[in-house]
């Protein structure tokens, strides 16, 4: 794989045990200079991560940043889940780079590079899921899976869930449980139908410690059918759900609930959809998340690590799906960038380093081991509530009380962010739960490392809280 080089190296050069390395405080001068020139243009609501840190990353390798004042950070967020194969993945860039010098864009047409990606990624997929529509963004691609399933089933109701996250266009916010991303924006389309997803360690209707955590799962599930029951019109489109909720809290959602979620649709004619826009292109240790549920969904959302880095998105159907009422018509689902020979290249070229198992199974691997290493952080720091996750997608639930599970106010998940970046590990989830979603190519003794530096931090936000000595400062 070819090494990034910098203005201080080549960061493929550098021996794991070496990093990470601070040449300066963080962030640094020169990105404090950069981020002061960049802010007197660019509006004041980007990410809370990018305003918190103020780090500005000028070139990566692998599970390596490395930032404009030569910094070296351990990536814990994949550029926000993107970033599947590391930074700058050598055949992803070798294949752009060539396609770059051919043909940059041409709408939607057919370009060589598009049959290619389709028949890498139907190899990946179930004969159900076979046919296509591309996108560039998930909330994108999200809208499309709406419009879809009212064109198909003539309905237009759809069930979606607590602590969902599915964009910011008005449609997905609709669709996405409570955030103060969806503060000011009211009132949203009609037609959404809100229903409990599973999570045992809040479980949402009081069964979990009270009977058993597979009871409590099944009474997540049946929710929907009372909840449609009583809020329903008897016109439901669609159910759309994350088999891992990622935005909202890295929430699993157990084999047994999604089992349900079918049953329902089967039942009721409306279509499955599942968002795996955070969860595919490997991100759980499987190629997509829903394989380990065994449960099928009529529609798949796809896109972040599907492209390495390039924006991508698209849907996945059958074809008498896709191809149904006014969403089959020409040019119902066209859309400006979505689907070139850039992107068409970018996914093929990540199919391409997926394909073998290699990387799914080093994400297999690795994901076990730092999830053991955060429950042994569990058992020593009260900060600690919960942890869970699949492959290298984990959640750690910061509470200020175990008893109570009471959680923090947001200056603490903020302290403690800041705290990982001045160790040299970088996150993107200042929140009550701590995301971690590392490159699906990091190495186990980076993960280690990095476990290691979260160590560290999280005595220093309990110290400076006072979290488990009965006080909150």
């Amino acid at each position: 794989m070819t090494a990034q080089v910098g203005h201080h190296g080549a960061l493929g050069d550098l021996d794991e045990g070496s990093v990470p390395q601070l040449r300066t405080e963080v962030p640094g001068p020169r990105s404090l200079e950069l981020a002061d020139r960049d802010a007197r243009h660019h509006a004041s609501n980007s990410s809370p991560p990018a305003q918190l840190l103020r780090v500005v990353p000028e070139d990566g390798h692998g599970a390596l940043i490395r930032d404009v004042d030569g910094n070296v950070y351990i990536d814990l967020c994949s550029g926000v889940v993107v970033t599947n194969l590391g930074h700058a993945p050598a055949p992803v860039v070798a294949a752009l780079q060539q396609e770059l010098g051919r043909l940059m864009h041409f709408f939607d047409f057919v370009t060589p590079a598009r049959p290619a990606f389709f028949e890498a990624l139907a190899a990946t997929l179930p004969p159900s899921l076979q046919t296509f529509q591309m996108y560039t963004t998930g909330a994108e691609a999200v809208e499309a899976a709406i419009r879809l399933a009212k064109s198909y089933t003539g309905g237009y109701e759809v069930v979606c869930f607590d602590r969902a996250w599915h964009g910011r266009t008005l449609a997905t916010m609709a669709l996405s449980g409570a955030s103060p991303l969806k503060q000011g924006y009211g009132p949203f389309p009609p037609g959404a139908i809100r229903s409990p997803n599973a999570y045992p360690y809040r479980c949402p209707v009081g069964s979990c410690g009270k009977i058993t955590q597979d009871t409590c799962r099944l009474d997540c599930a049946r929710a929907i059918d009372r909840v449609y029951a009583e809020s329903g019109e008897g016109r439901l489109a669609a159910v759309i759900i994350e088999p891992v909720q990622g935005v909202g809290g890295v929430i699993p959602q157990p084999p047994e609930f999604l089992a349900h979620l079918r049953e329902f649709c089967d039942r009721t004619g409306a279509l499955l959809i599942f968002d795996e826009v955070l969860t595919g292109a490997g991100r759980t240790g499987s190629m997509w998340a829903f394989e380990q549920s065994g449960v099928l969904p009529d529609v798949l959302v796809a896109g972040k690590g599907l492209g390495s880095g390039y924006p991508l998105s698209l849907l996945a159907s059958r074809r008498e799906v896709l191809d149904a009422g006014h969403f089959g018509k020409p040019g119902a689902g066209a859309s400006t960038f979505a689907s070139g020979s850039l992107a068409c290249t970018a996914g093929a070229a990540t199919l391409g380093m997926l394909a073998d198992g290699t990387i799914l199974a080093g994400v297999r691997r690795t994901g076990e081991l730092m999830l053991s290493a955060l429950q042994e952080l569990q058992a020593r720091h009260p900060i600690i509530g919960d942890v869970r996750g699949a492959g290298l997608l984990l959640g750690v639930e910061l509470v200020t009380d175990r008893e109570t599970r009471e959680r923090p106010p947001a200056t603490v998940p903020r302290a403690l962010m800041v705290a990982l970046a001045r160790r040299g590990v970088l996150t993107a989830s200042p929140g009550p739960v701590l995301r971690l979603s590392p490159p699906l190519v990091i190495s186990q003794r980076l993960a280690l490392r990095a476990m290691e530096l979260l160590d560290d931090a999280l005595t220093e936000v309990e110290r400076d809280f006072d979290i488990g000595t009965g006080g909150l400062r």
